[in-house]
């Protein structure tokens, strides 16, 4: 099945298509039957599929998949010009890393925005995007090319029209393998990655819940600024 995740930035793709024009182009890597699923993606409106697949790819962490990704997405530059937007889903359904976007960005030399909201505005060169942080959000001007992470907030991934569906069953997937794209095989695969996943948590953010008290107000708002700048917060200029 498609990552549901990944559905956000399909739908946030097409929408792009459908406002500005230019073409959508998917990029999977997975094992060979995956291309029946992903006769979704084209269902959903992508132009082209291309799905990566290589018995090398196997057992690839995080930072090899998206070593891999990056130079797929390199390939399609050489293809079809320049790409200016690079969507990802948030994260995987299985392991939640959110590694992903912000590694190829990596790879690729380019910013990476992650938890995304909404894309506002392309123009110049530049795209505005709203950015979900803890407790609100940010709005951000980034120079394009760049890629974006793409929360499962305001893109709600369209139902495939049965014609869409019919019309996907006749369109062709590509399917590159990892010496057609020109992949390092010492970047790659779970003998030749150069990281080994050893364990995940999720992070946990608790507060410390301190409370000042005193007699005297002066007194209590100083021990609250000196415990402050204990931890490091600034204070003032």
């Amino acid at each position: 099945m498609v990552n549901p995740y990944d559905k956000y930035a399909i739908e946030a793709s097409v929408q792009l298509k459908e406002k500005f024009g230019g073409k959508a182009v998917g990029i999977a890597m997975a094992p060979p039957h995956a291309a029946d699923a992903l006769r979704e993606v084209l269902a959903m409106g992508v132009d082209e599929m291309v799905l990566l697949s290589d018995p090398k790819l196997a057992g690839s962490d995080t930072l090899a998949t998206s070593y891999a990704l990056s130079v797929a997405i390199k390939k399609v530059e050489q293809r079809l010009g320049s790409v200016d937007l690079v969507l990802c889903g948030i994260e995987s359904s299985d392991s939640n890393t959110g590694h992903i976007g912000p590694e190829v960005g990596e790879w690729l030399g380019v910013p990476s925005v992650s938890y995304v909201d909404r894309i506002l505005e392309i123009k110049d060169g530049y795209a505005v995007v709203k950015r979900l942080i803890e407790g609100g959000y940010a709005v951000m001007k980034v120079k394009l090319p760049a890629v974006f992470s793409i929360a499962g907030t305001s893109y709600q991934p369209r139902i495939p029209s049965l014609r869409d569906v019919l019309a996907a069953r006749r369109k062709q997937i590509d399917v590159w393998n990892a010496d057609g794209v020109g992949l390092d095989p010492s970047l790659v695969g779970l003998v030749g990655s150069p990281t080994r996943v050893v364990k995940m948590w999720r992070i946990e953010i608790r507060r410390k819940g301190k409370i000042f008290t005193d007699s005297d107000v002066d007194v209590a708002i100083e021990k609250l600024l000196n415990e402050l700048k204990k931890d490091g917060v600034p204070l003032g200029v």
